[in-house]
């Protein structure tokens, strides 16, 4: 495993293993190590993952109030222009599969997209939207929450195993390898405090549909059966029915499934990329 630094130290990750090379964004409040397990038993692919900013060891947001989604879209386009590789393959989870899916929608040079319990990002309605506008609005008086501090790294790590998504122990240690900090006030999460913070604008559903649409290259999606995602019903199908290039496969486990259980999970992926060499209008990406 070694380091990589990107846009001039902003964006920090890592690159493990070996072969064909997947770059792989994580999903919210995780880091580039939510994919360490995937890698370990899948050497034979080269994963480059990425801390998405405010994450991990990358530096804070850029936007200085209130943040959306579509906000992350530059950096990313930044990213991929820096690296060069002509065409991609990214492999999301949560918050990063819904990044790619919209790079996807706008950047041609996404030729294949392996998405973990992620399909389209959260929305509201347009009377929901302007109550977002007056509560962004209003947190320019209010100062962001501090910090919490820990006095052990374990009892940081022991936040993520009982947080909303929870985590098996081990998993929660392998995130909290990268993504914490040490002060004079004890251990903390390493992540931007703003993210905490209620988006200042969503995607309308019938907009998601639309972006969803747009999207031309192969999407494979993973859905995880003990997560929201796999219980979302009508919305879910109607999002499935939106794309012309999918496959869906259904795996046990929870939110961090590739985590807690990642060979079913690698042999898929594996098997996916293997999709694009033995279709001959797909020539694999590499890196240049």
């Amino acid at each position: 495993m070694r380091s990589i630094t990107l846009l001039g130290g902003q964006v920090q990750g890592v690159v493990m293993g070996q072969g064909r090379p997947v770059l792989a964004l994580h999903g919210f409040l995780d880091n580039a190590f939510s994919f360490k397990p995937l890698s370990g038993v899948m050497p034979d692919v080269e994963i480059w993952a990425l801390d998405l900013p405010g994450h991990g060891a990358s530096a804070p947001l850029a936007m200085s109030d209130g943040w959306s989604i579509t906000q992350w879209l530059p950096v990313m386009g930044r990213l991929l222009d820096e690296l060069d590789w002509g065409h991609y393959t990214l492999l999301g989870h949560s918050l990063g599969a819904i990044l790619a899916q919209m790079l996807a929608a706008v950047d041609p040079r996404i030729e294949r997209l392996i998405c973990l319990d992620a399909l389209g990002p959260l929305t509201d309605t347009d009377d929901g939207n302007l109550d977002r506008l007056q509560r962004s609005y209003q947190q320019r008086q209010h100062r962001l929450s501090g910090r919490r501090f820990y006095p052990t790294p374990e009892a940081l790590w022991q936040v993520r195993v009982g947080g909303r998504f929870p985590l098996s122990e081990d998993s929660a240690r392998v995130l909290s390898t990268r993504g914490v900090g040490l002060s004079d006030r004890g251990w903390y999460h390493r992540y931007d405090r703003r993210l905490r913070q209620d988006s200042a604008w969503r995607m309308t559903e019938k907009q998601v549909q639309a972006l969803l649409g747009r999207i031309e290259c192969p999407l494979d999606l993973a859905l995880f059966e003990d997560s929201p995602l796999g219980r979302a019903g009508s919305t879910l199908d109607n999002r499935l029915a939106c794309l012309s290039n999918l496959s869906v496969a259904h795996f046990p486990g929870g939110h961090h499934a590739h985590m807690e259980t990642p060979e079913p999970l690698a042999q898929w992926v594996s098997s996916r990329l293997d999709a694009d060499l033995s279709d001959p209008g797909n020539s694999p990406s590499g890196a240049q």
